[in-house]
């Protein structure tokens, strides 16, 4: 028999076969016979026609699959766009916060952390209005504010608003956060945006706005309260306390051009910037006055460089730099290579351990 033959071949054959066998004999057996056969037939072709029929409803759910996984990605693709727009909206922090599962739409869920609260706003602003068109004058704001935010992102601050011109940023929401650290990042920052509001005036000159536009910056350290506050159908993260009103105060008896801290923060920053005591000051929503402080700059990096490296008696420690060529100002690059240097000179003047004779000779 030919092994390549069909089933249903197969079977005509053998019904061809038994039908030729016409001599009388063993009728019964042939009709069984055949019988037989054409049962087996049947049921072959019942069994044909339901992998058929699999076969069709396999091919038409690989199909609907296919379309099912396309209209997913292009699904995921909407809600990675919709993602990156919502991300626009918030700070960093809070949009990972939101992402990731680790806040909850809750107005109950409000706690309290010590915080340093920077304020900001650009010094005679509002008169631009009279002399500029609205577009040009969007366009400017839009630059002055993506250009600070560049600033605050890098020093790790949380953009809690804008306020047309004003800024209000604030630092040491998370959990792992260092009091000394925080205080030194928003301070840094702060003097960074002076430094840069030079280079945006200089710019908006070539673009006809000759007034000379200052920012006035104010910076508390203090216990606030963090969370969700609002209705339950709308809500803001953001942070209340008499210390956010206190650092809005010294923004606003800051000098223009100038950076006015509470004595809480000048404690916490007072080796690496120099400073001017300004007296106290009285602050609604906290009982007594405050030290005030007008920074007047880093300190001399080979005085500064205290904040990254530490001496030991029995050597010293060296906190982690990130360098990076495009964000770091030329005060950091200053102070990185002052204190490496320091950590060199250190290596370099530490004692040799002895080596001890391990074989017993």
């Amino acid at each position: 028999m030919n092994k390549d033959l069909e089933v249903p071949e197969i079977i005509a054959n053998l019904k061809a076969g038994v039908a030729h066998r016409d001599d009388g004999k063993e009728t019964l057996a042939r009709k069984s016979l055949e019988e037989s056969l054409g049962l087996i037939e049947a049921k072959y072709t019942e069994l044909m026609d339901d992998l058929n029929d699999q076969r069709l409803l396999y091919e038409t759910t690989l199909e609907h699959s296919t379309e099912i996984e396309n209209e997913l990605s292009v699904k995921n693709d909407e809600i990675n766009i919709m993602m990156q727009q919502m991300k626009k909206y918030l700070s960093s922090q809070l949009y990972d916060l939101i992402v990731h599962g680790k806040l909850a739409a809750d107005t109950n869920q409000n706690r309290r952390k010590k915080l340093s609260i920077f304020f900001s706003d650009i010094v005679g602003f509002t008169d631009l209005t009279d002399s500029v068109e609205p577009e040009l004058l969007s366009n400017l704001l839009n630059q002055y504010l993506n250009e600070m935010s560049k600033i605050a992102q890098k020093y790790g601050g949380t953009i809690d608003k804008f306020i047309g011109d004003a800024i209000m940023i604030y630092f040491g929401d998370s959990d792992s956060a260092d009091d000394k650290e925080e205080a030194a990042k928003c301070v840094l920052m702060a003097l960074e945006m002076q430094s840069m509001m030079k280079v945006i005036r200089d710019d908006w000159k070539k673009q006809g706005i000759n007034h000379h536009l200052q920012i006035r910056i104010g910076i508390n350290t203090g216990f606030c309260t963090v969370g969700n506050f609002g209705s339950a159908e709308r809500m803001d993260y953001t942070i209340i306390g008499g210390q956010v009103n206190a650092a809005a105060r010294l923004e606003h008896l800051s000098e223009s051009g100038g950076i006015m801290v509470s004595g809480s923060t000048y404690l916490l920053v007072n080796e690496l910037v120099e400073a001017d005591y300004r007296g106290k000051v009285h602050v609604k929503g906290i009982q007594r006055p405050i030290d005030v402080y007008q920074i007047l700059g880093r300190k001399d990096p080979e005085k500064a460089v205290v904040s990254l490296l530490k001496e030991r008696q029995d050597g010293f420690e060296l906190k982690p730099i990130l360098f990076r060529a495009d964000y770091a100002s030329r005060l950091e690059r200053d102070e990185f290579t002052a204190a490496l240097q320091k950590a060199l000179d250190l290596l370099k003047n530490a004692p040799e351990i002895e080596k001890k004779d391990i074989s017993g000779e």
